[in-house]
């Protein structure tokens, strides 16, 4: 019946919401469910279950549904602050993230980049600029392809900024990947923020509801595996988006200058020096050399 119920909304559900939320979502109540049914006991649960009349049982079923999606919709929009929870920049300004930040210097001064596989992880995993590092790993390698059109050695363009005026400009073929695999990360890094709050909370009912150790003894461990494993996926996974989103600059940020009127330079470091000014006049209302900022007559 619930099963049914939630099956009808899937029209008006969001199909990103579903995978990355939802079905999550819908696990992890359940195994608290199950955890305070093995307290209560099964018979009794399904003995009382039984007792419901059909409209009863019915508005049980519709009841968890709407909390359910009522639940989702809340992470869907506490989700953004998660990410940044998990890329660590709450931390900054922290003792505990100049530790941290430390730890990722270390790693960074001991890559030799005359060989391949360091030069490759220092290009995936790190910024081109070792004061951009974060206290995480996660933040690090985001953070990287978020620097990287901005490297003064490659476009000197501001990715933040003009990320949201490139990105409708992007064929079909390659916002569609960029979209899987930001949502495999958000899946990722949600699955494994559910799995630690159910190990916490499996600790908790060990403690106070006496559940059985064959219970709660494999759950624990494997809930907090789990998280471990969907925080590695997470961080494989920002690797190819991050590289995604370099591929997009790469290969489309001259469309942005068409689409804006003007004419792409035809040197590199002409187009460092107008990315810099049409960033000033954009963002600051006025450019240190506005006669680089020169539309197409037609």
């Amino acid at each position: 019946m619930f099963g049914a119920l939630l099956d009808k909304t899937t029209g008006w559900l969001d199909q990103r919401l579903i995978t990355t939320i939802v079905l999550p979502s819908l696990v992890f109540w359940a195994g608290l469910g199950a955890l305070l049914a093995t307290h209560f006991g099964w018979a009794a649960a399904t003995h009382r279950w039984a007792e419901l009349d059909g409209a009863r049982q019915l508005i049980v079923a519709a009841g968890a549904a709407v909390a359910l999606i009522s639940f989702s919709l809340l992470a869907q929009v506490l989700l953004p602050g998660l990410i940044r929870l998990y890329e660590g920049y709450w931390l900054v300004g922290t003792k505990p993230a100049a530790w941290l930040i430390d730890r990722q210097k270390k790693r960074w001064d001991g890559l030799d980049l005359t060989r391949p596989r360091d030069y490759t992880r220092r290009y995936q995993l790190y910024p081109p600029d070792k004061a951009d590092l974060l206290p995480t790993r996660l933040g690090t390698t985001l953070k990287a392809a978020e620097a990287y059109p901005g490297d003064p050695r490659r476009y000197g363009m501001d990715a933040v900024f003009f990320w949201p005026r490139l990105y409708p400009l992007l064929p079909d073929a390659l916002r569609q990947s960029l979209t899987a695999a930001r949502s495999s990360l958000e899946q990722m890094l949600f699955t494994a923020t559910l799995c630690g709050v159910f190990a916490v909370t499996t600790a908790v009912f060990a403690a106070t509801l006496r559940l059985p150790r064959s219970v709660w003894i494999p759950v624990l461990i494997g809930t907090t595996l789990l998280a471990l494993l969907c925080h590695q996926a997470a961080l494989r996974v920002a690797v190819s988006y991050g590289e995604l989103v370099r591929s997009a600059f790469d290969t489309h940020r001259r469309a942005l200058l068409t689409a804006m009127g003007l004419e792409p330079p035809k040197t590199l470091e002409a187009e460092r020096a107008l990315w810099k000014a049409l960033g000033q006049q954009l963002y600051r209302g006025g450019a240190d050399s506005p006669d680089l900022i020169v539309f197409k007559t037609t």
